[in-house]
């Protein structure tokens, strides 16, 4: 299967991984025994529209969302499904692979079946749970939502997240992380959605995406005072802000007060200073002034128990880190 015949995948995976993901890999080798069914046209057909049916409709959370609301179309896409299975068992009467295969696509069609008569209480209990923490309002679960926070700009898709949620303090994050895991699910922190490393990107089901954009403070910037390389006291001029804060924001802040902040993507009109930390980010400014790591300070992070911990750089120079230079973060509670 080296050319796409499943219809409907406008992806970068092909049609294997597609049927691997669809139906599991041990569809894979009875499939390749059964290329010569190629020959005969309609049979080959009706399974690559069966699978092009089945993942546009997991794929896609709008025609998602269609079989969900609509009892009648979801009514009537199962029978089709159904019934081009059992064109497909008529014509290929005997063959063990065949067999196998259509076992798996049986199982995939019941397994949605199951799921869509389910996923409105799932969801419910989900709005409750996440909602009691940030408010029902900030946990969401449309279409549009759940295709933007399907990727960051590596377009790479793998899976739709369960939820989308937005804290709107810090204190909430933490509750949040304790909140999912009595639910189930697993967790990912995303920013702008700019990364080009994936790091976003949900690589498993059940996952819910805390959105971070509406943490936005920005700090006054302070003048602090340490314990310097030489011994002697070191001040530094520091700058309070939140994990969703947009870094052309925090550049503007800077630049007000007669600094400059020195992290500068060439995305800072749209990602975030999370993000920047997650990623240690740079731009052409970390020929002078280093990374985000060579920057950082200390940060707040919200860890598995509902606990808030916050990482401070011990000893800061107040320059950027050397190619030899050693670096230590301590660890303690806010």
């Amino acid at each position: 299967m080296t050319e796409r015949e499943i219809p409907y995948n406008y992806t970068s995976a092909d049609d294997r991984r597609i049927l691997a993901w669809l139906l599991g890999p041990g569809v894979l080798p009875p499939l390749d025994r059964l290329v010569f069914t190629r020959r005969t046209g309609r049979s080959w057909r009706l399974l690559m529209r069966f699978a092009g049916d089945l993942f546009i409709h997991r794929r896609n959370p709008f025609l998602y969302q269609e079989l969900l609301d609509d009892r009648e179309r979801r009514r009537r896409f199962l029978e089709a499904a159904r019934r081009d299975l059992s064109l497909i068992t008529e014509r290929g009467a005997g063959s063990s692979d065949l067999a196998l295969v259509l076992e798996r696509c049986r199982e995939a069609l019941g397994g949605l079946e199951v799921e869509l008569s389910a996923v409105r209480h799932r969801r419910q209990r989900i709005r409750r749970r996440l909602g009691a923490v940030v408010g029902e309002q900030n946990v969401h679960f449309d279409p549009f939502t759940l295709m933007a926070h399907a990727t960051d700009a590596t377009n790479w898709r793998l899976h739709l997240p369960t939820a989308v949620v937005r804290p709107r303090e810090e204190w909430e994050v933490p509750l949040l992380l304790e909140a999912v895991a009595d639910l189930g699910l697993k967790l990912i922190p995303r920013g702008g959605g700019t990364g080009l490393t994936g790091g976003a990107v949900p690589a498993a089901p059940d996952c819910v995406v805390i959105n971070t954009e509406k943490l936005d403070r920005i700090g006054a910037i302070q003048e602090e005072t340490f314990a310097g390389p030489d011994g002697g006291p070191l001040t530094l001029s520091t700058i309070s802000l939140g994990a969703g804060v947009i870094t052309e924001a925090a550049m503007a802040a800077a630049a007000d007060a007669g600094w400059v902040f020195a992290t500068d993507p060439t995305s800072a009109w749209a990602c975030t200073v999370g993000g920047n930390i997650a990623e240690n980010a740079g731009g052409k400014r970390a020929v002078l002034w280093g990374t985000a790591i060579d920057n950082l300070l200390r940060f707040r992070m919200a860890v598995p128990g509902g606990r808030l911990v916050e990482v401070r750089r011990s000893q800061p120079t107040g320059r950027r880190i050397g190619a030899e230079e050693t670096i230590a973060f301590d660890v303690a509670d806010p």
